[in-house]
Parts: structure tokens; sequence; C-alpha cells
């Protein structure tokens, strides 16, 4: 309660536009879901592995998260996506292995000013510490990144707080927006981003739409592609749009068990934005893997294209 406190009160005190334009830029949030999980199975990484890379290759985001990536899942992504340099530590406490939430940029375009990585806990700076009686540690990976093309400067966070436990996910949030405070005291830009593990009627979720916009939901073009973000390998033929979606009141599309069901899953991967970056258009991206009725992944990619000039 008391980070949620703080962050409350130190708060308040398919094609992509041209590369640089007016300040244009891609951004996204993508959990590729870790490499252990499927071992041996039709969803084992060494089978998707390729569609993965390619995806994010062709969805040409110039900054994104990822989440839930693995040491070898890292090693991979780096041999197959040379354009992008990622960082950020791995959760545990020696730092390289378990999951990581990392920032992946693309080299030519960005400088990165500052970087660092903490843990979602009372302590975090000490690495591999839990927070709130959460399962495991969480990590929220940050880049200062100024634009070589534009000179813009901004802060691009990246967070995959707990899933399980509702304190530790809402404390998290509270302590991800602290850092906010702290990180951006000069009034650089914010994009916040990550597999949050809740829906936007969440308290979480409630929490950080206080203080930063959820990029969907102030888009200047409908925002394309389905409603669910976790499909959970949940096979659709049609998908029921976040357009479609966006015409029901929050608390119903995000309450009703028949929808849900309809869906296929919900909702819970986001991009936040500061109120001075405009969202210029916003997709989710149910790709399918090469000649398969499965996805590269358990979750969806999120894209949008924004701009932090001429708002």
């Amino acid at each position: 309660m008391k980070i949620l406190l703080c962050a409350l009160m130190c708060v308040l005190c398919s094609a992509p536009l041209l590369a640089g334009t007016n300040g244009a830029l891609r951004v996204g949030t993508y959990n590729i879901r870790f490499a252990s999980g499927d071992w041996g199975g039709a969803n084992d990484w060494n089978l998707r592995e390729g569609d993965v890379s390619t995806l994010i290759r062709r969805l040409d985001m110039d900054v994104f998260g990822l989440q839930e990536v693995e040491p070898e899942q890292v090693r991979y992504l780096r041999e197959s996506l040379p354009e992008y340099e990622i960082i950020g530590d791995h959760r545990n406490s020696d730092r390289i292995s378990g999951e990581a939430s990392p920032v992946v940029y693309r080299k030519r375009r960005f400088a990165v000013v500052r970087c660092g990585t903490f843990w979602l806990s009372e302590k975090p700076d000490e690495a591999g510490s839990r927070g709130w009686g959460a399962f495991n540690p969480r990590v929220c990976t940050w880049a200062h990144l100024r634009d070589k093309l534009s000179g813009i400067e901004f802060c691009f966070l990246n967070a995959h707080p707990d899933s399980k436990n509702e304190c530790a996910r809402n404390n998290g949030m509270g302590l991800v927006l602290c850092k906010i405070r702290e990180l951006v005291a000069n009034g650089i830009p914010v994009v916040f981003v990550g597999d949050h593990n809740c829906r936007e009627t969440a308290t979480a979720a409630l929490l950080v739409a206080k203080h930063l916009q959820n990029a969907m939901l102030v888009s200047e073009t409908t925002p394309m592609g389905p409603w669910r973000t976790f499909n959970g390998w949940r096979w659709r033929d049609e998908e029921v749009s976040a357009e479609e979606m966006l015409k029901i009141t929050a608390d119903v599309r995000n309450g009703d068990r028949e929808l849900y069901d309809r869906c296929g899953g919900s909702r819970i991967d986001y991009i936040y934005v500061s109120p001075e970056v405009r969202v210029v258009r916003y997709e989710t991206i149910a790709a399918s893997r090469r000649n398969a009725r499965r996805y590269p992944s358990d979750h969806f990619p999120v894209v949008a294209t924004l701009s932090f000039t001429d708002r």
C-alpha cells in the first residue's frame, strides 16, 4: 500500500510511417513465451523460434519490449536480428538466469543515454528480490533513448508484473510509476509497455491509466486486429476485433464470461504513453506460424505508431 500511495503522490506532483518523419516512432510489446515451458511439444521453442524472429522483423518496430525471455532466447534473437540491440538483466539474483523483460531497439536509430533494470519489490535495487508475496522475482527494464534522426529523447519502460498475486501486481505497478517520476524529472516523453497480467478494469491498470494514456484508447485511427492479446495457444479462424469490443463498455467487455469465451482469451498486453505523445496507429497482430494453424507465442504482439511532435 505504501508503494501505491507513493505512486499516486509522486506522479500527480502493417506499413509503418517513414522512420524519422515528424518524429514518428513504431513501438511495441510482445510476450514470446519462455523456452523451457514447452519442451518436446508442438510449441517447443526450437520449432517456433524462426517464426518469432520473422514476425518481429516483419513488424518493423523501432523500439519494443519483450517478456519471458530466457537466456537461450536472447542469444538466438541477437543472432537472428543483428539490427537490434537487446538490453536488460534477467530476473534471478545472478542477473543472467531466469526470464528477462528487455528493451530492444534499432541500433542505427538510437543512442542510449542511460538504462537499467529494477526489481518489482520493496528492495528494487536488490537483484532477485521478490515483492509483496510474488511467486517469482519480477523486473522492469528501462532505457532513456535519444533518436538520432529527430534528436528527440524519451524514456521507454517494459515490465511483466506478477500473474497470480494481485497485491504484488498492484504494488509493482505503483513502484514503476514512482520510478517513472524519478527517471523523467526533466520532462521527457514516456512509453511504458508490457504484459501486465491484468485487464483494463483491474486496479493495476486503472492506477497506470490515471497518469499515462492507454494507447489503444487514444489512437487517432481505429485500433486494428483482435481484441485478445493473450491467446493461450487457442487457435481461432476468426478473431473478435478490438473495434467491435470497444463499442461495449469497459466493465462488460472485461467482465462478461461469454464474451471472454467468444474471444478465446483476454487483453492483458499494453502500450501506455505520456499525455504529450500522439498515437497515430494501433494494432494487435494475430500472425500464424508457417504452414501451421498455430501461433508463434501464446500472446500476440501489440504495435503502435507514435509521434512526439505536432501535439
